[in-house]
């Protein structure tokens, strides 16, 4: 008892309470589209299992960065672009229409680069996905900023070509700009130029590090942990990386790489007879380290 007459467990059961109010306040705090695409990670959780802190400190990386402010350097890279625009007559060919004849879609491919000068620019496929009524083969070095989490970009044109086909002076173009999930933006027309310029362009990353692997597992010999994994890709994979860590406090650290993408086992020999160890493993290609695994662990030699 304590010495109000409160009995010690029922203050420990209000505190309880309260953390998990004051947790359940701040992921509610967030929109509810971050709770989907934004949240993607390699864990899958069931009811009784453990989070560890490793685990929550992801989880609290993708909410960090979902609330980032977008800069221009974010959008360098290669993106395929789901891109629509209100339905049009004289739209460039290329397009397609609905078959309510209420939008033109198409496919493109836009390139964003950094000029090595402090400004960026980029070039499209052909035709140019942020003008559907410009007939040239490709937008090439046009620049563009980001600020204030919208697109502002040059526009390369083209006039009708019942008034001679002229070439026009460059157009501008805002868009408003977000992020759907970690690799995918949206850009949402805030003006009009001209009335050609798409309503909505939906981006992928390309050229990606490669997805976690799955199905992590563990097994244990008289020498040895062995750890087996499935390769679960849609990137191409140069090799492997396997990381441990002793202590579940404690960093993990590279224990091993392949560079054999079909090579998916490792045994870990430098283990000590009472030793508690975990484990994660991450692909990677030339575009860099991917999401490492579903951590495993403690594993106990």
């Amino acid at each position: 008892m304590s010495s109000s007459g409160t009995p010690d467990f029922n203050r420990r059961g209000i505190m309880k309470k309260s953390i998990l109010i004051v947790l359940a306040s701040i992921f509610l705090s967030y929109p509810i589209s971050l709770m989907g695409a934004d949240f993607d990670t390699p864990h899958n959780f069931s009811c009784g299992d453990t989070i560890s802190a490793d685990m929550m400190n992801e989880i609290f990386d993708y909410i960090k960065l979902s609330k980032t402010v977008i800069l221009s350097s974010d959008l360098v890279g290669t993106w395929s672009c789901k891109v629509s625009v209100s339905y049009s007559n004289t739209h460039d060919p290329g397009w397609t229409d609905d078959s309510d004849n209420l939008s033109s879609k198409l496919t493109s491919e836009l390139t964003f680069s950094a000029d090595g000068d402090g400004t960026y620019s980029y070039q499209s496929s052909a035709p140019n996905p942020f003008y559907s009524h410009d007939d040239r083969a490709i937008a090439s070095g046009k620049k563009y900023i980001v600020t204030s989490n919208s697109f502002y970009a040059k526009i390369p044109r083209k006039q009708n070509a019942e008034d001679g086909g002229e070439i026009q002076p460059d157009g501008k173009i805002v868009y408003s700009l977000s992020k759907i999930s970690k690799n995918s933006y949206v850009f949402l027309k805030l003006t009009i130029e001209s009335g050609y310029n798409p309503d909505s362009l939906i981006c992928d990353k390309q050229n990606l590090p490669p997805n976690p692997p799955s199905s992590l597992t563990s097994d244990n010999s008289s020498s040895s942990i062995t750890l087996t994994w499935t390769d679960s890709q849609t990137e191409a994979v140069t090799g492997y990386k396997v990381i441990r860590k002793t202590e579940n406090t404690d960093n993990f650290t590279l224990v091993y790489t392949n560079t054999d993408n079909t090579t998916r086992t490792y045994a870990d020999d430098n283990v000590s007879t009472g030793g508690t160890y975990w484990y994660r493993v991450r692909a990677y290609n030339s575009n860099g380290d991917g999401t490492p695994s579903m951590l495993i662990g403690p594993v106990q030699r």
